[in-house]
């Protein structure tokens, strides 16, 4: 069974794509930070390797997939989901609030890629995601910062798959085109129409789509839209 590391498992996007992964027969590497998301994760799949881990740190990204290269023997994809939002207007934002969305976005998968890509190189084929956004492509008022550290996702995503085609590794970028139907956003938002928002488990199927492409149907970017 092919191997899957997952990043910002216990969110809601995450935790719907271990789900997809689960059923479609992957075995889980789940990664997310706090005891909680921890106890959370192992709870909901008993069967996955489950990291506590803060993806800002790299050695301490290192070493988990490290850890699961010596657990499973093998990495097929990893799907890059952890981030963060926040809302800052452009000129008002601090140099903590630029630093705290460069983290969040971009850091945390600038970290996992460098980690992981050794080991999904070592398959004859292989797979990497990175999570942007319509304020990377767009802008977005009051979201600059936001937009700035997504764009940085996407660069730094394409770039890599270009420099590593040769050893196999695909790249896709995913672009959740509008609001995502979680919780949070419906709390947020109640007066809002969540029908027209994004579906998570959608995502996470357009997640499975993409990692299991042959070379020949590669997709390098991934627009998921609600019809509205």
């Amino acid at each position: 069974m092919p191997t899957v590391a997952i990043t910002g498992a216990a969110g809601v996007i995450g935790s719907v794509t271990a789900e997809v992964f689960d059923d479609a027969g992957w075995d889980l590497a789940l990664i997310d930070i706090g005891g909680e998301n921890r106890a959370t994760l192992e709870a909901s799949f008993p069967d996955a390797q489950v990291f506590d881990v803060d993806l800002t740190d790299a050695d301490a990204t290192m070493e988990t997939f490290a850890d699961v290269w010596e657990e499973q023997g093998a990495l097929d994809a990893v799907l890059g989901i952890a981030g963060g939002f926040a809302m800052q207007q452009a000129v008002e934002s601090t140099a903590d609030d630029y630093a705290r969305m460069m983290e969040l976005n971009f850091r945390t998968l600038f970290n996992t890629a460098r980690a992981a890509v050794p080991f999904l190189t070592r398959a004859d084929s292989s797979f990497l995601l990175g999570v942007s956004a319509p304020a990377a492509l767009e802008g977005q008022a009051e979201a600059g910062l936001y937009g700035a550290s997504k764009a940085a996702v996407a660069s730094y995503v394409k770039s890599l798959g270009l420099e590593e085609q040769g050893a196999g590794l695909r790249t896709t970028v995913l672009y959740p085109m509008g609001v995502v139907d979680t919780p949070d956003n419906r709390a947020a938002m109640p007066d809002a129409d969540p029908s027209t928002w994004v579906d998570p488990r959608e995502l996470a199927d357009a997640m499975l789509y993409a990692a299991t492409r042959s070379p020949r149907g590669h997709v390098p970017e991934l627009k998921v839209r609600a019809m509205s």
